[in-house]
Formats: C-alpha cells, sequence, structure tokens
C-alpha cells in the first residue's frame, strides 16, 4: 500500500491549497499524477497572464499526488528545492499538470510537473523533496 491509498482509506480529503488555487485531483499511480486547474481572472498579474508563483504552487500539488502514489504509508516528504521554467503565458481556463516521479532515493526524490494549457505547455518545474517519517 502506498501513502496515497493509505490516506484515502483514512478518509483525508484534499488539502485547503487545492481548494484556494482550483486544483482538482484526477489520478495518481506509479510515480504519475494528473490534475486540473481552473485559472481564475484573481490568479493573473497585472500583465493578465497567469502568476508564476501561482503555476508553481499549482505544480506542487500535482506533484505530492505523484509522490504519495510511491512511497510507503509511514513516508512524508517536504520541498528542499522547486524551480520554474515558464514557456509561454498561461491564461482564465482550463488547465492541466502532469507530473512524473524522475527518481525516488531513500531520502530524496526528484519530481517534475508540466502544466499544460490548450494542449501546449505553458511551464515545467522541477523539486527535489526530503522524505521523512510520518508522524
Amino acid at each position: 500500500m502506498n501513502r496515497l491509498d493509505f490516506l484515502l482509506e483514512q478518509g483525508i480529503k484534499a488539502s485547503p491549497s487545492e481548494s484556494l488555487l482550483n486544483v482538482t485531483f484526477k489520478e495518481a499511480n506509479e510515480g504519475q499524477s494528473t490534475c486540473y486547474w481552473h485559472i481564475t481572472p484573481e490568479q493573473l498579474n497585472g500583465n493578465g497572464t497567469v502568476l508564476g508563483g501561482f503555476i508553481t504552487a499549482a505544480a506542487d500539488i500535482g506533484m505530492a499526488y505523484a509522490l504519495l502514489s510511491v512511497v510507503k504509508p509511514d513516508i512524508a516528504f517536504t520541498s528542499i528545492s522547486i524551480q520554474s521554467t515558464y514557456h509561454r503565458p498561461g491564461t482564465v481556463g482550463e488547465a492541466e499538470i502532469r507530473t512524473i516521479v524522475k527518481k525516488l532515493g531513500k531520502t530524496i526524490a526528484y519530481v517534475e510537473s508540466e502544466v499544460y494549457q490548450r494542449n501546449r505547455v505553458i511551464a515545467t518545474i522541477t523539486s527535489s523533496l526530503m522524505l521523512i517519517k510520518a508522524s
């Protein structure tokens, strides 16, 4: 059993950050996840495009689900670093977050998300995460 199955079995619901950002979990299995993101006008910057921090935060949610699908129930994790590369501006509307665990070690995991809007990658986000014993 992985940690995601364990949490779902315990009746754990989505985090408040998912509601705040309008990110909806679709699926996660074997180190990959898919989430949907409804981008609203409130998430735009002064130029009328999605604020980069919101893109990174939405991708971070997808990363959590992908990693939850492969770690054991007694393992939690926290970000060590996160890097975002923006390829084109995001706008109001629907986006999809596709994430994959690139490498899972004993104490560190490496994860990558791509955020798509209108079937085009708008950002690639990579992260290193520290694996820790869950309390």
